[in-house]
């Protein structure tokens, strides 16, 4: 069903050297902002007005390849190739961090972007130099760690600035045999940050609207179609599944309760100066029927989130009784 899809985990931990001031809400984004720009300063030889989807390197280029993927993968549905990571960002509620308030944040590399890890920490490193945050606060890296099976294990050693060569993927066959031992009548999903998903119940074009209590069904279309695009862009092949057929399966998945609400949230865009409302709905919803076949979709969605903005933390869930399901 998932073919070769792989992913690794990994987490990490930055000491303020004075205090970093960010939002409460959208600090994926602002973490994903500081990367790119701080990757491309490090990377582009084009100059800053250079376009990437025109640019004669883009298929080589580092910055393209993790940040802006427009147009390098032939398959024409993939144009606008789904980005190989995700930022889950710290959950927390502060404001402001310091010496003694550490933030930390994780990142999902996928498939052959695993290799690209040493992109990601050089560019932290540069950014710790320029700041972070609405007053551009300086900070150390403090740890690295890869994350598998709910351990961690540090990568990095502060003290001679080195990164072990420790490599812990989460696999499909993995995925596959979590997903066998899991309750296959009732699960419940808690959406932990604003998740956007649209639904054309007509077809009609223009017909998309918002989800505000997402079906079972709205689930599996959006995860199916964005973990297939990842599984063809990143892991060499796409899913192995009968994609009409599991969505019209997933219908018959009812929802037995849910305490959903629906949190209003803008986020300022710099690059094209404009507000984007990433405006979502968040909270727990138990769903019921034979889950069994989705089962494997949805783990993987802990990863890859759904839905509109995923790469830098929206639709982030969790998967609540993740405890083994036992035959009475």
């Amino acid at each position: 069903m998932l073919n070769g899809f792989c992913l690794a985990h990994y987490r990490f931990t930055i000491l303020p050297e004075s205090t970093i001031s960010l939002p409460m809400f959208n600090k994926g984004s602002i973490l994903r902002g500081a990367f790119g720009s701080s990757l491309r300063k490090l990377i582009c030889t084009m100059g800053a007005e250079a376009v990437c989807e025109t640019c004669m390197l883009k298929e080589k280029c580092a910055y393209v390849l993790i940040f802006n993927p427009i147009n390098l993968h032939p398959a024409k549905r993939l144009y606008n190739t789904p980005r190989g990571y995700v930022l889950k960002p710290s959950l927390d509620n502060e404001k402001e961090y310091s010496a003694d308030k550490p933030l930390t944040f994780d990142m999902i590399l996928i498939g052959d972007r695993i290799e690209y890890l040493p992109y990601v920490i050089v560019p932290l490193m540069e950014l710790s130099r320029a700041g972070l945050g609405f007053n551009r606060g300086k900070f150390t890296l403090h740890n690295i760690e890869v994350i598998k099976n709910g351990s961690a294990e540090s990568i990095y050693d502060p003290s001679a600035n080195m990164v072990k060569n420790i490599r812990k993927q989460i696999t499909a066959e993995e995925i596959m045999h979590t997903a066998s031992r899991l309750n296959p009548h009732e699960l419940t999903l808690h959406f932990l940050t604003p998740t956007r998903i649209k639904y054309n119940s007509t077809g009609e074009r223009g017909g998309s609207e918002l989800v505000r209590i997402p079906e079972f069904h709205h689930l599996i279309r959006r995860l199916r179609d964005r973990i297939n695009a990842l599984s063809l862009a990143y892991c060499g092949a796409p899913l192995d599944l009968d994609f009409r057929g599991i969505a019209d399966r997933a219908q018959s998945i009812t929802i037995r309760n849910h305490h959903m609400e629906w949190l209003p949230l803008l986020r300022y865009r710099s690059f094209h100066p404009s507000l984007h409302d990433q405006s979502g709905f968040i909270g727990p919803i138990t769903y019921a029927g034979d889950l069994a076949e989705f089962l494997p979709l949805l783990l993987l969605g802990e990863y890859t989130h759904v839905g509109e903005d995923a790469v830098f933390g929206s639709g982030w869930y969790k998967i609540m009784n993740l405890n083994e399901f036992k035959e009475e």
